[in-house]
């Protein structure tokens, strides 16, 4: 019988899979940290999908590209 995963299957397998691919970032803390202090919405991708989004354009060979939204990166 195949059981449907939930949200917190899913969460519980990006802590796992992450743990073994994602150092620390004092850098990306301090950012994150100073953006919630100052009332940023916590809308910003994963570092596990900013990680992913940088192999895709390495794997293409993307030299230039635009990056809409920073938000407070």
């Amino acid at each position: 019988m195949f059981m449907e995963a939930t949200y917190e299957d899913w969460a519980r397998s990006d802590r796992y899979h992450n743990s073994f691919l994602l150092t620390k970032d004092e850098e990306l803390d301090k950012v994150l940290k100073y953006s919630g202090e100052k009332g940023l919405m916590n809308i910003s991708i994963s570092p596990a999908q900013g990680k992913y989004l940088n192999l895709v354009a390495k794997s293409l060979g993307v030299r230039r590209y635009l990056e809409i939204g920073t938000l407070g990166g």
